[in-house]
């Protein structure tokens, strides 16, 4: 996701972002419009000088299959038009409250007319401007503290919040309706862990010790119990000692290898955040991050649908092994291993990494497959480039992948075995986005790949899926030399094996 600060809330400047990004070849999924885009917060009604044709503009996402985010929250301005019609209908809590973008009062979420009311307006929004993937639903929530009723805490208020948002568009627009929330954030649980699954942990300082505080969110987000979330790359805030671009290109860039290494990849905030803004190699290294990224969406849908189906695990698990201890390394997912970089690359440094447990004993390096290290010791990593933070796959993992390399329709995948096979059998789940689920399993002994289609859900997509079967190992790519249609009981003899 790419988004602009609220200085930037025009439709000038947003098309112009959108087109940037096309023109530099970096993908992106969604773009999210930020606060000031409505005619005052959370009116619910575009403003039309600054979005004069905003509907052309959403089509024109819409037709590149570009999803599109909405910020709101559950404040209404004493100076909104809709505040006198909902103050004299009961529809707010009676007090005043002065918040970041002026004085407003809180909606009643316990009032069922209030609802109604606010839902008509979201209604009205989607009539208007066509349909929305979600809503970032901003923190506001904790000020219903100033409003001094026992009968409605924090807890009570929040869950109303972010339950009714992510409800109403579920209704409005169908299935594929998320928020964006935040998970945790200052250490306390905002949003339930059953309605959001793109969180970001809020608004980090642009320094390497913003970028500590936002992994310590998100992997205390992780052992809470949250499924899928994810930070503004280079931080929100920008950092005056950094120059002009308000973050320094190292930061951003080791920022981007987090960013892409967590379910929820966005960038986004004050200061600069494009990346032909800093040079070109900035620019270069980012949209390796993001095709990397692209290429693990398959296996972070999967395993991020799993836990959301079982209720009981997140896709960025903290190591927590007292050899790790401060070390903010994680595990993506079961599989992928991450150690990230917190300080600029210098010739010859290293970083002293603990690599835990395996299930086969050994994890593979990402980006060199022949290089593979005993699990459960420590190892000294090469951290002197700034395009590389050490990635580790476990060995003999089944990873669904797509092969951006084919197209960026995103309906290639590469179903990658990494490393020697040593098992007998190895087999994982795939989830595709237009709903069905999949057990992939691969057979040494029979030198067999084989594809079950197990059960189909709603979904608003349809899609035709190719594939092929690949091993990564010793250096190489090896792959099964056709591409396939995925359908039951799809199968292919492997004559390279290693």
């Amino acid at each position: 996701m790419v988004w602009l600060p609220n200085s930037h809330s025009n439709q000038k400047d947003i098309q112009g972002m959108f087109d940037d990004y096309v023109s530099h070849n970096i993908q992106f999924g969604t773009v999210n419009i930020d606060s000031r885009w409505a005619t005052n917060f959370n009116t619910f009604i575009f403003n039309s000088t600054n979005f004069p044709t905003i509907r052309d503009m959403l089509d024109g996402f819409r037709a590149k299959n570009k999803h599109i985010v909405l910020w709101m929250t559950s404040m209404i301005n004493t100076d909104a038009e809709t505040y006198e019609y909902a103050q004299e209908h009961g529809y707010l809590f009676n007090k005043t409250i002065k918040w970041w973008h002026g004085n407003g009062r809180l909606l009643n979420y316990f009032n069922q007319q209030a609802v109604n009311w606010w839902h008509s307006q979201i209604e009205r929004l989607l009539d208007t401007v066509g349909p929305i993937h979600a809503f970032k639903a901003d923190g506001t929530d904790p000020y219903i503290i100033e409003v001094l009723d026992p009968r409605v805490t924090w807890e009570r208020y929040r869950t109303a919040y972010y339950n009714d948002t992510f409800q109403i568009l579920r209704r409005l627009v169908g299935p594929e309706a998320l928020i964006m929330s935040r998970p945790v954030d200052n250490d306390l649980d905002f949003s339930p862990r059953d309605v959001v699954f793109m969180g970001w942990v809020g608004d980090e300082d642009g320094t390497y010790d913003g970028l500590k505080t936002a992994l310590r969110y998100m992997l205390e987000s992780g052992r809470r119990g949250y499924v899928g979330f994810g930070s503004d790359i280079g931080g929100y805030r920008a950092d005056p000692n950094a120059g002009p671009l308000g973050r320094t290109k190292e930061l951003f860039l080791r920022w981007t290898a987090v960013g892409a290494l967590s379910s929820f990849m966005e960038n986004g905030g004050n200061g600069e955040h494009l990346p032909w803004k800093f040079d070109n190699e900035t620019t270069d290294i980012y949209r390796s991050w993001v095709d990397l990224h692209y290429k693990l969406v398959p296996y972070l849908y999967s395993e991020g649908t799993k836990v959301a189906l079982g209720r009981n695990g997140t896709l960025m698990r903290p190591c927590d092994d007292i050899e790790a201890l401060f070390s903010h390394t994680y595990f993506l997912g079961p599989n992928i291993f991450v150690a990230p970089v917190l300080k600029d690359p210098a010739a010859g440094q290293t970083q002293r990494i603990w690599l835990p447990k395996s299930s086969t004993n050994q994890w593979i390096n990402y980006f060199n497959t022949s290089i593979t290290h005993k699990a459960h010791t420590f190892i000294h990593e090469d951290t002197s480039r700034l395009d590389r933070i050490p990635i580790y796959i476990e060995q003999n993992s089944l990873i669904p992948m797509y092969y951006i390399d084919k197209n960026y329709s995103l309906n290639a995948f590469k179903f990658v075995l990494w490393g020697k096979a040593i098992s007998n059998e190895q087999q994982t789940t795939l989830f595709t986005r237009d709903g069905q689920q999949w057990l992939l399993k691969f057979n040494r002994l029979e030198r067999l790949f084989t594809a079950h289609l197990i059960q189909q859900y709603d979904s608003n997509e349809k899609q035709e899926w190719i594939w092929k079967f690949c091993q990564y190992v010793n250096g190489k790519e090896l792959c099964s030399p056709k591409w396939m249609l995925l359908f039951d009981k799809v199968s292919v003899r492997l004559d390279v094996l290693v």
